[in-house]
């Protein structure tokens, strides 16, 4: 008995005074964890792997497209006219280079300045109305406004206002749906190389046409 005691108190004896010795029971886990080292449950089995966390997806079905705007430069290579809205009686459409067309019986069809950018159609995607001008070589010079519809971002023809000869337009706007359009013109009685008038009429897209709903005049002096 004293055999067996004896080792036992020098070892217990030993640990004390030292204060290194930590003597503990033995468990069934292969490896314990270290002193100081908390466990932290992941929620996730042995034989499970977490997922990561999920990317959202470039393009979800359903999302709204960004609708690109027209742009003033783009319409200098557009086409004046379509299959159903001829440009001028032409029965074809006139392909612009560099905003502008010469036919083959002298007409020159130019492209002017202002442009403006904006929602004509109500589908949030903005259109464009551009000032053109029609020399057919004479003293005539037809002043007209075009519009330009936007699909997936290309100006496609959508129809034209003719706003008379030799009637200089100012500037064009759009603004809730609706376009202004100030242009020095005549009074009826007046010849046409005389404008005495600053007209601003405003208009709005009918079905495919732009209907004139209003308009102010002012006298003009050159």
């Amino acid at each position: 008995m004293r055999r067996t005691l004896l080792p036992v108190a020098a070892l217990a004896l030993v640990a004390a005074l030292s204060g290194c010795v930590t003597i503990t029971a033995p468990t069934d886990d292969p490896e314990p964890v270290a002193s100081g080292q908390p466990t932290v449950s992941t929620g996730v089995a042995d034989d499970e792997t977490a997922d990561p966390a999920p990317s959202a997806a470039p393009d979800t079905p359903g999302a709204p497209a960004t609708l690109r705007a027209l742009t003033c430069e783009q319409l200098k290579t557009a086409a004046l006219g379509n299959g159903s809205e001829r440009y001028n009686g032409y029965a074809e459409p006139i392909p612009l280079v560099d905003g502008m067309w010469s036919g083959e019986d002298g007409t020159v069809v130019h492209m002017q300045q202002p442009c403006a950018i904006g929602d004509l159609t109500g589908d949030e995607a903005a259109d464009a109305l551009v000032p053109v001008l029609m020399d057919g070589g004479g003293t005539g010079k037809f002043w007209q406004i075009v519009m330009y519809g936007n699909i997936d971002g290309r100006p496609v023809y959508v129809t034209m206002v003719d706003i008379g000869d030799r009637t200089p337009v100012e500037s064009v706007s759009i603004s809730s749906r609706r376009a202004t359009v100030v242009y020095l013109t005549r009074p009826e009685d007046a010849s046409a190389a005389e404008v005495a008038v600053r007209r601003t009429a405003v208009y709005q897209l009918s079905g495919s046409r732009l209907v004139e709903v209003s308009h102010t005049d002012t006298p003009y002096t050159p």
